[in-house]
């Protein structure tokens, strides 16, 4: 369990009342993460739909309605406010799960393939928050559907409620290739020469800092390719490459926010989700098998200052299942998935119970990260 450290699974829990009580802890920041593959059919067309989506419940203490009819409206045209309902709107749209066998082989043609990504790229706690949408149609011949394809950084100024796209963060002598030749040279250092003397387009479409590195998403094409990296230089050093908007937002403090009791979905498939009950959920097998799941864990490729911890929420519903996995307090946008990724990886658990019958259960997980 090299460099990850989960707490004992006994001390995972706050102590357990005699009666239930539906959760409703209050939370500053919290972010589920969804990941599917679907198969769908719509009249005569089959859509493979891949959606991997990091879903704003909850951001500085706010339920940032104006963040989530972005990321629902750029992934699905659908403007929507609870994660449910996206999965309702990309059901209207793609069609609903093949679950029979087909009697001849489906017609290539047929298809259509569609990506649809919603992730944190970075934020700045109760400050910030920056998300990369991409969505992706790649239609077969006879496909109802359009071909198209756009990727954007978005970012979301949490105590003003105000969303930015690129060009509002950039200064116009940027695009006007007015700055200095530096600057330039340092945007476009990822291409090489051949691709850099063809280039016929270049737009900037994110910026947002990590660290004291400020960042740039790039597109760029010739005639006959494209290419999208992420350009990062000082931001000490190129600050004045932002617009007004954009300096106030990446260099100056961000104005206070007053503490709300904002709480996650507190229903689950109809279900009330509770944290106090009779028999909590349990591992199956104890804490020896989650250990050995733990031990096939490898830490992700990120450079620590010194120990983190991660702190998660999740559902166990009436069959045990895993659901609703959440980062509760961000570290970083790499180990904040990663962390997800490894709740939800878990197999089912004993679920648990109240007077007798299954419930749907919410538990909260710490998981520690040292260099």
């Amino acid at each position: 369990m090299k460099n990850i450290i989960l707490a004992s699974f006994l001390s995972l829990f706050f102590s357990l009342a005699n009666a239930q009580s539906v959760d409703s802890r209050a939370v500053a920041y919290s972010v589920r993460y969804e990941k599917e593959h679907l198969f769908l059919q719509k009249d005569s067309g089959l859509n493979v739909v891949d959606y991997d989506i990091e879903w704003p419940e909850v951001v500085g203490y706010h339920y940032a309605p104006e963040l989530k009819r972005c990321i629902s409206g750029s992934l699905t045209g659908t403007p929507v406010l609870g994660f449910d309902s996206l999965l309702t709107a990309i059901h209207q749209e793609y069609g609903s799960p093949v679950s029979t066998m087909f009697k001849t082989i489906p017609d290539d043609r047929r298809f259509c393939y569609v990506t649809a990504t919603a992730r944190i790229a970075g934020y700045a706690p109760d400050h910030w928050i920056a998300y990369d949408l991409k969505l992706k149609i790649e239609p077969g011949a006879l496909s109802t559907y359009k071909a198209a394809e756009g990727e954007r950084i978005v970012v979301y100024d949490i105590p003003n409620k105000k969303l930015y796209n690129a060009n509002e963060l950039i200064s116009p002598n940027v695009v006007r290739r007015n700055e200095p030749q530096d600057f330039y040279d340092n945007l476009f250092a990822s291409l090489d020469d051949d691709f850099f003397n063809t280039m016929q387009q270049c737009e900037i479409n994110g910026v947002w800092t990590e660290g004291s590195n400020l960042c740039f998403f790039v597109r760029a094409s010739t005639e006959d390719q494209q290419r999208s990296y992420i350009a990062a230089m000082p931001l000490k050093t190129y600050a004045y490459t932002l617009s007004r908007q954009g300096r106030k937002l990446f260099t100056k403090p961000g104005a206070a926010i007053n503490p709300a009791a904002v709480t996650q979905p507190q229903v689950i498939d109809g279900d009330s989700i509770y944290n106090n009950v009779e028999t909590a959920p349990a591992f199956k097998g104890g804490d020896s098998a989650l250990q050995q799941y733990m031990s096939h864990v490898n830490k992700p490729d990120v450079l620590l200052p010194g120990p983190v911890k991660e702190y998660t929420s999740f559902v166990i519903d009436k069959q045990g299942k895993v659901k609703e996995v959440c980062i509760l307090k961000p570290v970083h946008p790499v180990l904040d998935r990663h962390a997800a990724m490894t709740i939800k990886g878990m197999p089912d658990f004993l679920p648990g119970k109240q007077n007798g019958k299954n419930v749907a259960v919410r538990m909260y997980m710490p998981i520690s990260y040292r260099p």
